[in-house]
């Protein structure tokens, strides 16, 4: 299962000068996408991967894992309590990179976290009052917990906590109307391209061989024109891009699938 993400709102100890910054990694209740993180979701993860306390969790710049220097601190601890995760992390500042990081947090200028994390329980729980379908919401009851991340998103002003991980997963049922639905548009987007009115495409140059075709250099026999075969070409580009295209919309449907979890 892919790695998801969770922002959230942390602090930066200016006093100390040794780079502590901490916040609330995830609270209990359900956030803006419909997810709820249930209270001992993180009970495994902590006890099985950070000796109990929390200590030792990545701290990363950006979800940046291509370079050794992207990591930039560890955490000290996380526990959870009545809130939710509560987290404090210290970044390296005997680098130039978690120096920087360090500044950045300390002015404000970068005021969030997000939490790489794979969800490994869970359902979808539909309310009694739901109105729709859709209105549904994930609870999610384990997790494991694989970094932390400093990162560059807008805070949101009026929550503690900002939720931007993935969604919900997509049913069955819903999933087969969404490519009904995606595959009609494609349609219909498609016919744009169509020339009007039953109109045919010019020929390639190459076919009926007209007198507009390009002369060849005086004395030449022909042999070497670099126009010839240029149909050709032009059908094998055209069958080509059809191919791509019809790749690009099945790709776009995999990424919206993803979004909301996957699929079923």
């Amino acid at each position: 299962m892919d790695m998801q993400f969770k922002s959230f709102e942390v602090k930066a100890d200016a006093t100390d000068g040794e780079g502590t910054f901490s916040g609330y990694a995830s609270t209990w209740s359900r956030d803006e996408v419909d997810d709820v993180v249930l209270k001992g979701a993180f009970a495994d993860t902590l006890a099985n991967d950070y000796g109990g306390t929390g200590a030792g969790i990545p701290v990363y710049w950006n979800h940046a894992y291509d370079s050794p220097m992207n990591l930039v601190g560890q955490s000290l601890s996380a526990v959870e309590d009545e809130k939710g995760l509560l987290f404090e992390g210290r970044i390296d500042t005997s680098t130039a990179e978690g120096a920087k990081v360090y500044e950045l947090l300390k002015s404000g200028l970068v005021h969030q976290m997000s939490i790489g994390f794979i969800p490994e329980e869970g359902r979808i729980v539909t309310p009694d009052d739901a109105k729709s379908p859709f209105d549904v919401y994930r609870e999610i009851s384990k997790l494991k917990l694989m970094e932390v991340s400093v990162v560059t998103a807008a805070a949101n002003q009026e929550a503690e906590i900002t939720e931007v991980k993935r969604g919900r997963a997509i049913s069955a049922a819903n999933e087969e109307r969404i490519r009904a639905a995606y595959d009609a548009l494609g349609e219909l987007l498609g016919s744009l391209d169509q020339k009007p009115d039953g109109g045919e495409e010019p020929k390639p140059e190459s076919e009926g061989g007209d007198a507009t075709a390009p002369e060849t250099d005086a004395g030449g026999d022909g042999a070497d024109n670099p126009d010839e075969g240029e149909g050709d070409e032009s059908r094998r580009h055209a069958h080509a891009a059809k191919s791509a295209a019809r790749a690009s919309r099945a790709a776009e449907f995999e990424a919206i699938a993803d979004w909301f979890g996957g699929t079923d």
